[in-house]
């Protein structure tokens, strides 16, 4: 079984290949954006791994209710 740290770093590895594969290719600015929020909602998740109800994604699932 795969443990969170290799499945986390490799969804990371991947989104910000992502990124460099949208801007080489001159993709418009709305894909480049999307890849990059995924990316951002990624980093939100392993901080919330980490931190828990300390996180900021935790807060702002609390807030937005």
């Amino acid at each position: 079984m795969r443990n969170y740290d290799e499945i986390i770093g490799k969804l990371m590895s991947s989104a910000v290949q992502m990124e460099k594969y949208v801007v080489e290719q001159g993709e418009p600015l709305y894909v480049r954006d999307g890849v990059r929020e995924i990316l951002r909602r990624i980093e939100k998740l392993d901080e919330y791994m980490a931190y828990g109800a300390d996180s900021t994604l935790f807060n702002e699932m609390v807030n937005n209710q």
